[in-house]
């Protein structure tokens, strides 16, 4: 706010803060979600994947069409593209604790067994590195998925909540499919 005095108190301890100006409070997922002007899911990406911030000049957006996060590539082939979904739901199940204690469950714990298949876990995150929706190279992306089988026709992830198993061509390397199993 413009003002001479202070008006914002953040307490680190309890990783919550309270502007005196307007009233606000809340946690670090409300400070994100305010000021970036993006939902809960996305705002919870952010903090994960230690995007950077944009400054000040996003408070009080209600709503922000910025990408935060590595956007897929929308020129890529069929092939690409579902290898980069594939990286994509690996590197977000090393970020999973739910789909980490589904492993253990199961006994699959050692670390080289996971890379070496790359197994991976789908939870809506793949949304937030897609190009928005609205633009012409969105669109072509997710219809690209939509035909490789990623994406349903409603706009969702057809694996959501699944450990994602990729079906990769031993000479090539290429992803050829991918399985889920729901967790």
């Amino acid at each position: 706010h413009e003002e001479d005095t202070p008006s914002l108190s953040v307490s680190e301890a309890k990783n919550v803060y309270h502007c005196f100006g307007c009233n606000a409070s809340g946690t670090v997922l409300d400070w994100v979600m305010k000021t970036q002007g993006v939902s809960l899911p996305h705002a919870v990406q952010l903090l994960r994947n230690d995007a950077p911030l944009a400054g000040a000049e996003k408070v009080g957006v209600n709503r922000s069409q910025a990408r935060h996060l590595p956007s897929l590539a929308a020129g890529s082939d069929e092939a690409v593209l579902l290898r980069e979904v594939a990286d994509t739901y690996h590197a977000t199940l090393k970020q999973s604790p739910e789909a980490q204690a589904y492993l253990v469950q199961r006994g699959l714990v050692h670390g080289a067994l996971i890379d070496a298949f790359r197994l991976g876990y789908a939870n809506k995150s793949l949304t937030y590195r897609l190009p928005p929706g609205y633009s012409k190279e969105g669109r072509d992306v997710r219809a690209k998925l939509q035909r490789v089988g990623v994406y349903r026709e409603s706009g969702h992830e057809h694996l959501n909540g699944c450990l994602v198993v990729p079906v990769i061509d031993l000479e090539s390397g290429d992803v050829r499919q991918l399985y889920g199993r729901r967790i």
